[in-house]
């Protein structure tokens, strides 16, 4: 039995995404293998370096979304989507 706990089925993704971080100009590429509208499933190579709190921009063509990390397993990543757009700095 799986211990689906989000609010919202997530679909497939399977995209590029890039993970922007405020305190660095620096942007990190990830995996994305699944979202909702209320957050997704995330792959880094170094998870380390990501905060709790970063912008998420999911395809090519969407704009960066605040989101805050919920849990981490190994290189995965939860994540839920804030509302609104903008910087992630606290």
């Amino acid at each position: 039995m799986t211990d689906n706990r989000r609010l919202e089925p997530r679909k497939n993704a399977f995209l590029f995404g890039s993970i922007y971080l405020d305190e660095r100009p620096l942007q990190l590429d990830c995996l994305v293998w699944d979202e909702s509208q209320c957050g997704a499933m995330i792959e880094v190579s170094e998870p380390g370096q990501i905060p709790d709190r970063f912008n998420l921009a999911i395809g090519p063509h969407r704009r960066p979304r605040i989101c805050t990390v919920v849990r981490r397993d190994g290189r995965r990543l939860a994540v839920v989507f804030e509302h609104g757009l903008g910087p992630a700095s606290a």
